[in-house]
């Protein structure tokens, strides 16, 4: 990745921490220690991937409507922290760090952070209510929602499973719905926000699964040699723990996704870089 494409992405990322930073503000005494986990659950850490593709796609079908575009950005990320917060209450994962932070849970309790992923999922909403092209805006994001639920009852689901039974559709189930479903709204929704084309809907839809599963594998590949406890969903063991099976996966997700750049007429070589610096990550 050049540092010209670097810079662009840092940019937009840049752009949504700027408004995410001032995003949870209240003058009421009583929802002071409340804003604050919500604010930490938004604001400690991450790459701002899905808002960034959301930026993105609207920047590659010509952008028409730049606060649909930023609000749609920002309606994906604050669900993606939605989910974030609740998968690691102890009931679901029982992680008590993400991203070298304390989670919301372990900072500020269990309730608080129960409430505070509500709210997040609240404000998505809101923010979406607030577009011009709300009417197509929200169902993408109501489906996101429900499809990220899914997957989630999917990948419970396959803790009961022995490792040796897990197989492709098993992991397509799980991974459509954990991983892609909100990558892949956050690009069909830039393209919304741009009034694009049927056509080009289309291609950021399969460009966000592409990418959506691309990403979840090389993690997968990432994590293979980080000691797991309980029974883990992991492609590793679809794949024979084999990584050259899974990186090859990986690159055939990721040339899937490349082939969908030729119907904007924008300038798509961010998204490009961005889909081909998935796979040097493990190399």
């Amino acid at each position: 990745m050049t540092a010209e494409v670097k810079a662009h992405l840092a940019a937009k990322a840049q752009q949504m921490d700027d408004v995410l930073r001032h995003f949870f503000e209240t003058e009421e005494a009583y929802l002071q220690e409340f804003f604050a986990a919500s604010s930490h659950a938004v604001t400690a850490g991450g790459k701002r991937v899905r808002p960034v593709l959301t930026l993105l796609f609207a920047e590659a079908c010509g952008n028409a409507c730049p606060k649909d575009a930023l609000n749609a950005a920002l309606a994906i990320e604050l669900l993606h922290s939605y989910t974030l917060v609740h998968d690691d209450l102890p009931c679901m994962d029982n992680d008590s760090l993400r991203r070298g932070q304390p989670t919301v849970w372990a900072k500020y309790g269990e309730t608080t952070a129960v409430l505070a992923g509500d709210y997040l999922q609240a404000r998505a909403f809101a923010c979406i209510a607030e577009c011009a092209s709300a009417g197509e805006l929200l169902p993408e994001l109501t489906r996101a929602a429900t499809e990220v639920i899914h997957g989630q009852v999917a990948d419970i689901d396959a803790t009961r499973i022995p490792p040796a039974e897990w197989n492709t559709d098993l992991m397509c189930r799980i991974y459509f719905g954990k991983t892609c479903a909100l990558i892949e709204a956050a690009c069909r929704m830039g393209v919304i926000a741009a009034n694009g084309s049927e056509v080009q809907f289309r291609a950021a839809d399969i460009y966000g699964r592409h990418i959506g599963m691309a990403f979840q594998l090389i993690d997968d590949l990432l994590d293979a040699n980080q000691a797991k406890e309980g029974n883990e969903f992991n492609a590793l063991a679809v794949c024979q723990n084999d990584p050259e099976v899974l990186k090859a996966m990986a690159r055939a997700q990721t040339e899937s996704a490349l082939d969908t750049l030729d119907y904007f007429p924008g300038d798509t070589s961010v998204l490009r870089a961005f889909a081909e610096s998935l796979l040097t990550r493990v190399q």
